[in-house]
């Protein structure tokens, strides 16, 4: 019964576009211990937060044996217009 008290807790205080955003870190090993261990007890009782640690990883994997080069010069355009965005978003919201 204290484990599934536990686990609503860590649902209630995280949710699952928070967990997401900790993907990166979490996968690079830079978050904190206790954001770290929040963050695993969350990936304990949702099965959509490990589909999507899974598939990123998988995807991170796959794009890294992806070479600049070999990639169509549109799609790799489009890719750096969507970081240059990104990273303004990032920067206004900072």
């Amino acid at each position: 019964m204290a484990a599934r008290k536990m686990a609503t807790k860590v649902l209630n205080n995280k949710t699952c576009k928070q967990i997401t955003d900790l993907v990166y870190a979490y996968l690079n090993d830079r978050l904190k211990p206790a954001v770290k261990r929040d963050f695993q007890q969350h990936l304990r009782i949702c099965p959509d937060c490990v589909s999507f640690l899974n598939t990123y990883k998988k995807t991170v994997g796959m794009t890294r044996s992806l070479r600049a080069e070999d990639m169509p010069s549109k799609v790799r355009e489009n890719i750096l217009d969507f970081l240059r965005r990104r990273i303004r978003k990032t920067r206004a919201s900072a």
